[in-house]
């Protein structure tokens, strides 16, 4: 009887051959050597501050330079000073593939300045990547929000995440380029957008810049309805409505508090499409 075709399969980097030699016969074959997958990532060295809009990200490679196609794990080690999103790549890789996967980067806010050391491994293959924090400094112009503890919103689209609403950044030209936030949920309201401090502060003033530009004017693309409210022990306070909104920017001014966090409570935006679009927001003391 003509043997049946051998069958193989490299997983976790071992390769095992099954052949069946007869009928209610078989035999194993077991062949065992490392699969030839490498790890890297970019950019070698990576510099960030502190607080969840002033991490970075990394691009972790790995690269199967076998001869068999393999299914391939690479762990991600930080020290507890910073945080990664993912500990762990896992991926499918044909024979010379090259999956790429982004990591983002964080340190908490008042993780102390200096040089922390991310490792990434698979197999044999190893990189370490320095990361060096930065200490945090208040803003020149006394903008809170830059040096926010965190930036949370009530939904992103792809694209227009929440940090990219106070990356100092107010040209609406640079709208779906490199600024701005823009909710994920056309037509339903409300969202809200929120930045947290590490501790109490005063605010007194929050300066909101919509979208505004010669393409997507304000009356059309910007925001329209909203209240500004502040965190105020366990109590959420309304501090500032807007109503009727057709400017690209608009400055809400009331007496100073302090607060935990500022929480911009959008009720409706100009336009069929109906979206919550924030360019940049800014929170000062008064």
């Amino acid at each position: 009887m003509a043997s049946k075709p051998s069958a193989r399969l490299a997983v976790a980097g071992i390769v095992a051959v099954l052949t069946a030699t007869g009928a209610g016969t078989a035999s194993a074959a077991p062949e065992h050597h490392e699969p030839d997958v490498t790890v890297a990532a970019t950019p070698s060295a990576l510099s960030i501050g502190t607080g969840t809009c002033l991490g970075g990200q990394l691009a972790v490679e790995l690269t199967n330079k076998s001869a068999e196609p393999v299914y391939a794990d690479a762990t991600v080690s930080a020290p507890a000073a910073l945080h990664v999103q993912r500990t762990m790549v896992s991926s499918y890789l044909p024979v010379g593939y090259t999956r790429t996967s982004l990591i983002p980067v964080t340190a908490p806010t008042g993780t102390p300045a200096g040089t922390y050391t991310i490792t990434m491994a698979t197999g044999d293959s190893q990189v370490r990547v320095p990361v060096t924090v930065a200490a945090t400094v208040p803003d020149p112009n006394g903008n809170l929000a830059r040096t926010a503890d965190t930036v949370l919103a009530s939904t992103s689209h792809a694209g227009y995440p929440p940090c990219a609403a106070v990356d100092r950044d107010r040209d609406s030209a640079h709208w779906g380029t490199t600024t701005g936030w823009n909710d994920g949920t056309s037509k339903v309201w409300p969202d809200w957008y929120q930045v947290t401090f590490v501790a109490p502060t005063a605010v007194g003033r929050v300066d909101l810049y919509t979208l505004d530009s010669a393409k997507y004017p304000a009356a059309r693309y910007g925001l329209r309805d909203w209240d500004v409210q502040v965190l105020v022990g366990s109590l959420w306070q309304t501090v500032a409505q807007v109503r009727g909104n057709t400017a690209g920017l608009v400055s809400s001014t009331f007496p100073a508090v302090s607060a935990s966090a500022v929480r911009l409570w959008l009720i409706a935006g100009n336009g069929a499409n109906d979206y919550s679009r924030i360019v940049e927001l800014e929170i000062y003391q008064g």
